[in-house]
């Protein structure tokens, strides 16, 4: 016989690593294959493909962000060759098999929760025409097959993704790694192997999936020790619990190279009642004692969320929590959305909090007691113009300089939404080249405009080659004079004895009558690689 495994991933750079353990698994009672596909390819493309692997039995991954699209093909699949038997698996059907069996006629077996025994139990009872509709076995830490030649085989510039533990030790209530109970860390020796065998392919980027990376310091701290150790030029991004970072460790990242570590921190709320309500207790001001000091040390890019739609979070209490994360200037604040998941406690709280939320996936939330509908809608305008603006880091200069404007960073980003709305922006895509056209119409009529011309001015030059006729440009007629003559009196420090053309060939340049690095008014010259 044979067996397809196959999902629908969200992007082309993420690869699901489950269907490398599942095949593992199986690889000894059939044949099987593997297929990456998208949620933006075309279904009867996918269809098409699906049924040249002549497979008997197909498991499709299930995902928030592809079960619409999965359940779709599973209704064509069977339509088309009645004989494939269809099987499920994964996240968005493993609290709800039976409904899902019910209402989808085509599915014969759903695998729920961990894959790695269910999947092996089904392709036997297959074999042996005993199939069963739903299989739930439990997986030992021990069981879960090494996949670094998988991954390596199949890397082609993408980013890689690895576990060394399963299950997380907080009790979230939005989560659903809620509902495992138990961590499962993987032999640290084997994990080891795996990760140099991986770090020898000297991939872009590992993205460890642990739940909570750190949440037992002394294995973190061994394992983080060992990738700097063993890279060469991989980056690595983790998600961790920011509480459990000690001095230790602090010294510890002291040590490390710039930017190498990427951390995810959830801070989904700074108020009290919000963070006990969804089981997290309240412990945001040493959260924020130790992102002050991980921002202090800067070895490490931090990336910091909150969670909009959260119980007792009113939309001015909302605003604090913005307000307090935002002023740790950490490198990223991602604005996420609610989602009701079903398998998680806040789920079973629906009534309490008269929570209403689309019915679809990804389930998000539209309202609740505490927070309008129409609140919810501004603020999805709001997270797309801090997108813009902010997570991108193309407005750096330009952000330093309106924030002290503001008497908070959500009455900035607030305003600039206010415009967008009052302008018809978010009708059509502004590109990027025109987002700061935006801002700079926006103040013009501002009095400290020179300064936040020249920084958007600035901020351009940093992101694009060439001008826009907005720019600042008191120095165009004598642009060329006063860089030859800067380049002149530079030429050894700077440019190594180059000649003028040459210079001009590898650096761009931009005259402006402020002095971002000093925060001083002055002529500064600034110069950077093309």
């Amino acid at each position: 016989m044979k067996v397809l495994l196959t999902t629908l991933n969200s992007k082309y750079s993420h690869v699901n690593i489950a269907q490398y353990y599942l095949r593992k698994c199986i690889e000894d009672l059939c044949d099987v294959e593997i297929k990456h596909f998208t949620i933006n390819d075309n279904l009867e493309n996918i269809l098409e493909s699906i049924l040249q692997t002549n497979a008997n039995l197909v498991c499709f991954g299930c995902y928030i962000w592809n079960i619409e699209q999965t359940l779709k093909l599973c209704e064509n699949i069977k339509n088309m060759r009645k004989d494939i038997t269809i099987a499920l698996g994964g996240p968005e059907v493993s609290y709800n098999p039976n409904e899902v069996l019910k209402n989808n006629k085509v599915i014969s077996a759903i695998m729920c929760g961990e894959g790695e025994n269910a999947i092996r139990k089904l392709v036997i009872d297959y074999i042996n025409n005993s199939l069963e509709k739903i299989y739930n076995i439990p997986v030992e830490a021990s069981q879960i097959p090494h996949i670094a030649q998988d991954i390596v085989d199949n890397y082609d510039n993408r980013v890689v993704y690895f576990e060394t533990s399963r299950g997380c030790p907080y009790r979230c209530s939005y989560c659903l790694s809620c509902i495992d109970k138990n961590i499962k860390y993987f032999d640290i020796t084997k994990v080891k192997e795996d990760l140099k065998q991986i770090l020898n392919k000297n991939v872009k980027q590992i993205r460890f999936i642990d739940r909570t990376f750190n949440s037992n310091k002394k294995r973190a701290l061994n394992l983080w020790k060992f990738l700097i150790e063993n890279r060469k030029d991989t980056t690595f991004h983790f998600e961790i619990c920011v509480n459990l970072i000690d001095d230790e460790t602090l010294d510890f990242l002291k040590t490390i190279p710039k930017n190498i570590f990427q951390f995810e921190v959830g801070v989904q709320s700074t108020n009290k009642d919000t963070l006990i309500a969804i089981n997290r207790g309240y412990k945001w001001e040493k959260e924020k004692d130790i992102i002050k000091k991980l921002m202090q040390i800067g070895n490490v890019k931090l990336h910091t969320d909150l969670i909009i739609g959260l119980p007792y979070e009113t939309f001015d209490i909302f605003k604090n929590s913005f307000n307090e994360l935002f002023l740790l200037h950490t490198d990223e604040v991602q604005l996420g959305f609610l989602k009701l998941l079903k398998g998680t406690t806040i789920y079973d709280s629906i009534d309490e909090f008269e929570y209403v939320f689309t019915k679809e996936p990804p389930y998000e939330v539209l309202k609740n007691k505490f927070i309008t509908f129409e609140q919810i809608r501004f603020l999805k305008k709001f997270e797309e113009v801090f997108e813009t603006y902010y997570n991108s880091g193309f407005f750096k200069n330009t952000m330093n300089i309106l924030e002290k404007i503001y008497n908070t960073p959500f009455e900035l980003f607030e305003d600039i939404t206010n415009y967008y709305i009052k302008n018809n922006l978010f009708e059509r895509k502004v590109s990027t080249d025109e987002s700061y056209k935006v801002l700079n119409d926006m103040f013009k009529n501002n009095n400290m405009f020179s300064i936040i011309n020249q920084a958007l001015t600035y901020d351009y030059f940093l992101k694009f080659n060439g001008y826009r006729d907005w720019h600042f440009n008191k120095y165009s007629d004598k642009l060329k004079d006063i860089i030859n003559e800067f380049i002149n009196k530079n030429r050894i420090n700077l440019f190594n004895n180059m000649n003028n053309n040459d210079i001009h060939k590898q650096f761009k340049f931009l005259i402006l009558d402020y002095n971002f690095n000093k925060s001083t008014n002055e002529r500064y010259i600034y110069y950077t690689k093309k």
